[in-house]
């Protein structure tokens, strides 16, 4: 049953997509204030004339306004996510407020959606509500690290060991850590689980149709004390099938000890993830890489020193913010001093000499950071959030130990240039992991129903009791009750929505856990705009989401949680 629940969501989702010595950077001043085109799909034409009683007809008077729907705020504000001695602390940029969510946390992952986060301590892995507090055991016993969410919240992705991993990683710590490691994908709705096999950092993509993931690494050179050579980034859809080898490290100095850390475009297409080159010239070198998702390989976008976390693409993915832990730094510097965060626009290329001669690189250095543990960038992409140590100053001197100890930081707010703006936290662990989670969705209820949609869409006047409908630049989400549940069947649906979007062609029905099914489709909106969207199918509702179709692979997950959020 679950075999055949993945293999039908691959076919659903597979027609929607196509595919150390820089020059120095003037550091950032201190703030005066304290703190695309769309390949065809394998689709199914819909009948341009379907039998249907009464379909809906545009108006052609002005419509008569029915009793508007009530709107309820959202049940949480966007919020910083970050550890304190250990507990996760949810913090309101806005009232400035924090509240504790978890004790004990190891590792985390907030949902698309932002409704929920998995949270991993030493007794297992949990759920917790972000609006209410509620706490659902899921996994128990399990030591895991690395999680992340399939865009429609109904899997999660994570690795798992018989010990904690020492933290924050290095290449033995992380060698260590992958070399024991399992991957695993469990399925929420049905509670069950598979293995994918020995690995580590499992990333889903944007779209939830392919899962990425570092293989453990083969080899222990006679000069080191632990196996930490030679492995690979493989790929491999939801299902657990398909899988292939992404990029490879074999030990050369042209390809690394070892590759890790896959993380994806917004759009899917891309994948960035990291190359360690080891020891030259009196530092380890680490690549960062970015590849055609169904390519490989890839070209290099920073030239970096020591071990980097994941890479982390801002929203529209255009940028990319990269935080550097040069865990062997030759002048014998430590603490907050061998971190640094790099933020570069991707576009264009650059130049920049490592040992064995001039790098071409892609993309445009912005800033280099001095002193940054963690960054996350806000989910409208306005900003990026960083932890820094205590008392930081971003105009001290990069190259002086101001900042050695590994006590607690920081987290300043920084604008997408790297110019420090404002200080919101004080009392943050040493290298704690950072998220910047979205606000929860305004719901506008009726009798018949209700959708939830993002603050800052505008709920259109409702003209039917049986509608409700919203709007936010181009993008569209409308819920529709029908009398005959036929109407909503695969060869019909489409007719009850004529006044929304013209499908012109759809993919077959995927079932749902829940009984309901999504669609994908493409279509015309009554101005001629050429859109892509989901439509999910319940009983008597139908709930369709849509975006202009450039825009849909990029809006694609946020898509999909919408439709699903409605009820």
């Amino acid at each position: 049953m679950l075999r055949h629940l993945w293999v039908l969501f691959l076919s659903l989702l597979a027609g929607c997509a196509t595919a150390i010595s820089p020059t120095p950077i003037p550091s950032p001043s201190l703030p005066s204030a304290s703190p695309t085109v769309t390949e065809p799909m394998a689709t199914r034409v819909v009948p341009t004339a379907v039998p249907t009683p009464s379909p809906t007809i545009v108006p052609t008077t002005e419509p008569t306004l029915v009793a508007q729907p009530n709107l309820i705020a959202p049940a949480y504000p966007a919020e910083i996510l970050f550890l304190r001695e250990r507990t996760l602390v949810a913090f309101d940029l806005v009232s400035g407020r924090e509240r504790t969510l978890a004790s004990e946390v190891l590792d985390w992952a907030v949902d698309v959606s932002g409704r929920q986060i998995a949270v991993v301590t030493d007794q297992g892995i949990s759920i917790v509500d972000r609006a209410s507090g509620a706490v659902r055991g899921l996994i128990d016993g399990r030591i895991a690290y690395s999680l992340s969410w399939t865009p429609d919240g109904l899997a999660l992705a994570y690795a798992a060991a018989s010990q904690e991993p020492i933290l924050p990683f290095d290449w033995e710590r992380w060698s260590r850590w992958c070399t024991v490691a399992t991957v695993y994908i469990f399925d929420v709705p049905t509670a069950t689980e598979r293995a994918l096999g020995p690995g580590c950092d499992p990333s889903f993509a944007s779209d939830g149709r392919r899962l990425a993931f570092a293989t453990p690494p083969t080899a222990q050179p006679s000069f080191l004390s632990f196996v930490g050579e030679r492995n690979a980034i493989r790929l491999i859809n939801r299902a657990g099938a398909n899988e292939w080898i992404f990029a490879i490290a074999d030990g050369s100095p042209e390809t690394g000890l070892v590759v890790y850390a896959p993380v994806w475009s917004p759009n899917a297409r891309e994948v960035a993830y990291q190359r360690f080159l080891g020891y030259q010239a009196l530092v380890d070198i680490n690549l960062t890489m970015i590849a055609d998702s169904s390519a490989g390989g890839g070209v290099p976008t920073l030239a970096g020193a020591g071990w980097h976390r994941p890479p982390a693409f801002s929203p529209d993915g255009k940028q990319l913010a990269l935080v550097e832990y040069n865990f062997s730094d030759a002048r014998g510097f430590t603490g907050y001093d061998v971190w640094k965060l790099y933020l570069i626009e991707m576009l264009g290329e650059r130049s920049e000499a490592l040992p064995n001669g001039n790098l071409r690189l892609r993309g445009q250095l912005t800033i280099r950071l001095p002193r940054v543990t963690a960054a996350t960038w806000a989910p409208d992409g306005s900003a990026l959030a960083v932890i820094v140590p205590s008392a930081w100053n971003p105009n001290a001197d990069p190259n002086a130990p101001l900042y050695t100890d590994m006590g607690t930081g920081e987290i300043w707010q920084v604008s997408p240039l790297g110019e420090p703006q404002r200080r919101l936290v004080t009392g943050v662990d040493y290298a704690s992991r950072l998220v910047w989670a979205p606000a929860g969705l305004v719901t506008a209820q009726t009798i018949a129903g209700a959708i939830m949609f993002p603050g800052d869409w505008e709920l259109l006047p409702t003209t039917q009791a049986t509608d409700l409908a919203a709007t936010y630049r181009g993008l569209f989400l409308g819920r529709r009750s029908v009398t005959d549940p036929t109407l909503l069947s695969a060869d019909r649906w489409a007719q009850t929505v004529v006044d929304w979007v013209t499908v012109i062609e759809s993919e077959a029905p995927y079932q749902l856990p829940d009984g309901s099914q999504l669609v994908t489709f493409r279509g015309q909106r009554a101005d001629g705009t050429s859109v892509a969207g989901v439509a999910r199918l319940s009983g008597t509702v139908i709930v369709i989401s849509i975006a202009p179709q450039a825009e849909w692979p990029v809006y694609r997950a946020q898509g999909i949680a919408l439709a699903m959020a409605a009820r």
